[in-house]
């Protein structure tokens, strides 16, 4: 499913960047930008600037830049058609689509079919619970058990499904929604007659909502003493609704984790409301299965600091250490707070209060400090087995980290624990290194053709390889953005590709000469958004609200550099580039001529090749100063 290019410019165009932005951050005007404090880093002085001219944004301190679309795509952590959706439905502009096929239009239907009778089921359960006698019963639970203010049930949107076999089914029936679509969704089951039954029924409901604020699911949690099913069932999986990708809370949570830069990680859905409520909004819940890699990817999003929390039971210590090794292999922080025997976060935060709570997360600890107290609470720090299997275990999780310097400070710090030599302890991790290669041997081999495609297709804009853009490139590009296609005209005309050394001006100035061959708006806020490379991304926001730079003469000139003229900077940098090229080609031709003189060779052709590059770079320089004179009695 695709947006129509013509429409996604016309939503960039009728919304004002300084709207969207100033939603989420506190934006001042300083001439013709607006500036605030960067909602992507912490930063005490403001370096964020958003420019309604270019439709633009950059943040001169961590580089995020871009335009209204990927400030939501970034922020908001959505993809690229959600943050179109969102500009525009704020703009009041109708949304349309092209389908890529038949079957992905078919695809598309049926994903927005299952939101819409999910949030329809949502709205019922809702109004069970306040609207029915019965319902009464399940508001006390979550009023008077759970100590779940009115607010607090509203937020999260928390229901009541009907103690009936049909109480659905009846409800479908009066709507029209058809019992397939509801089967679908995992709401209603069908019966070996043909007939339909509830999934939950009798059950405090709890939606799970997308990242967006979709209803993707729900959660039910027993409340009569006769339910035969277990204390939470939850939304078989569907098209929506992934449990290994799903958490609990995180739609209502992620502005809090993004600014705590933490996340407090639980395992039910009370534990994750009680906390939220008393001021630790920061918190994530795994839905009620086991913590997997892709939640950890999900919150990675947000926060690279993950803060576990579990039963202060032998089945709550196991779980963490799994939830560990699984956050540390995806390159994130482990710490846990250790609860009391017989506490869980929804009792602790009950019956203990917040401010013991946050002394409990004061008091969080390390992985490593967590398996050492695990081991020792189950007494196998007595004898030298014990000591060398929590080692070992300890050692299997360091193992998981790919980090090699945080690997050598988690080494180091079991290394003083134990009082192990630390020599010992690489030994040992090689050991688990080397048996984790060997397992995944076999895959890396049947893989090696997708990895090299992949490695194929990375860009070239890796930061790791890539210097900075030279000054004349730069200049030019920032000339291009300023001056149009005029300006890319003029560049295409006398720049050839290979004067560009750096690689991510390379691909830029293509770009923009597709752009001009196709009669497409030169505007670098489209750009942003063909350009799949987040570096490629940032560096044209950089230049876009970067100053140009490269003339020595242009105060002599007279010439103000935030208003020169893009013909001006365009002129002089082409210069540059010539002279560049030129100044490197005579740097050749001299090495040959001294090469060839200790050779003993004849050095003639590359003496008179010597003095026609010289006498090239002097039309060179002549002509550009005699451009800058006209220039300049033009502008007296």
């Amino acid at each position: 499913m695709k947006i129509p290019q013509e429409k996604i410019e016309e939503i960039r165009s009728a919304v004002d960047i300084v709207d969207v932005v100033g939603q989420h951050v506190q934006l001042k005007k300083r001439g013709k930008n607006y500036t605030g404090l960067c909602p992507f880093h912490s930063e005490k002085t403001p370096s964020f600037s958003v420019s309604p001219e270019k439709s633009m944004y950059y943040c001169f301190g961590c580089h995020e830049g871009g335009n209204a679309i990927s400030f939501l795509m970034a922020f908001e952590k959505i993809t690229f058609v959600e943050a179109v959706k969102s500009l525009a439905l704020r703009a009041g502009i109708p949304l349309e689509f092209e389908q890529d096929s038949q079957e992905s239009a078919e695809r598309a239907k049926i994903n927005e079919d299952l939101y819409s009778v999910c949030q329809t089921v949502a709205n019922h359960f809702r109004l069970n619970l306040t609207d029915t006698n019965e319902g009464k019963f399940a508001l006390e639970y979550f009023t008077k058990v759970r100590g779940f203010s009115a607010d607090t049930v509203t937020e999260f949107g928390l229901g009541y499904s009907l103690n009936a076999w049909d109480g659905l089914v009846n409800f479908a029936k009066t709507e029209g929604i058809p019992y397939p679509l509801l089967e679908q969704a995992g709401l209603i089951k069908k019966r070996d007659d043909g007939s339909y039954h509830d999934f939950f029924h009798g059950r405090a409901m709890f939606p799970l909502y997308s990242t967006t604020g979709r209803v993707i699911g729900f959660g039910a949690r027993k409340i009569y003493e006769d339910d035969p099913m277990g204390k939470y069932i939850n939304s078989p999986e569907t098209p929506i609704y992934s449990k290994s990708r799903s958490l609990y809370g995180l739609f209502q949570s992620k502005d809090a984790i993004r600014e705590k830069d933490s996340v407090l990680l639980v395992e039910g859905y009370a534990d994750l409301i009680s906390l939220f409520q008393a001021g630790f909004k920061n918190v994530a819940a795994s839905s009620g299965t086991a913590l997997t890699a892709e939640q950890v990817q999900v919150l990675g999003r947000y926060t690279k600091k993950f803060v576990l929390l579990y039963d202060a039971d032998a089945a709550g210590s196991k779980a963490a250490v799994r939830g560990a090794d699984i956050i540390l292999e995806q390159g994130m922080d482990a710490q846990v707070i250790e609860l009391p025997a017989g506490y869980d976060p929804d009792k602790f935060i009950r019956e203990k209060g917040a401010k013991e709570f946050q002394k409990a997360i004061d008091g969080s600890i390390s992985f490593i400090d967590f398996v050492t107290r695990s081991f020792e609470k189950e007494g196998k720090l007595d004898t030298p087995e014990g000591q060398a299997e929590a080692v070992r275990t300890i050692v299997q999780s360091i193992a998981k980290i790919d980090d090699e310097l945080k690997r050598g400070f988690y080494l180091k710090h079991l290394s003083e624990k134990y009082k192990i030599y630390e020599s010992l302890l690489y030994r040992e991790l090689e050991k688990t290194l080397t048996g984790s290669r060997r397992r995944f041997s076999g895959r890396q081999a049947e893989d090696a053709g997708s990895t090299n495609a992949t490695k194929a297709g990375q860009s070239a804009a890796d930061s790791r390889t890539i210097p900075e853009i030279p000054a004349p490139e730069r200049d030019l590009l920032h000339a291009m953005f300023d001056g149009g296609a005029e300006i890319v005209r003029l560049v295409q005309e006398h720049v050839p590709l290979e004067l560009l050394t750096n690689v991510q001006s390379r691909i830029i100035v293509e770009h923009l000469f597709a752009h001009l061959e196709e009669s497409q708006q030169i505007d670098p806020a489209i750009l942003i958004d063909e350009l799949d490379d987040t570096l490629l991304k940032q560096r044209v926001s950089e230049i876009v609200f970067s100053k140009y730079h490269l003339s020595k003469n242009w105060d002599a000139r007279g010439v103000i550099v935030e208003e020169a003229n893009p013909f001006t900077i365009a002129r002089d940098a082409i210069n540059a580039l010539r002279k560049r090229a030129l100044e490197k080609i005579i740097e050749e031709n001299q090495s040959r001529i001294k090469e060839g003189s200790r050779r003993g060779e004849d050095i003639t052709r590359y003496l008179e090749r010597h003095k026609t590059l010289n006498e090239e770079m002097k039309e060179l320089v002549k002509g550009a100063g005699n451009e800058a004179s006209a220039e300049q009695s033009a502008t007296g």
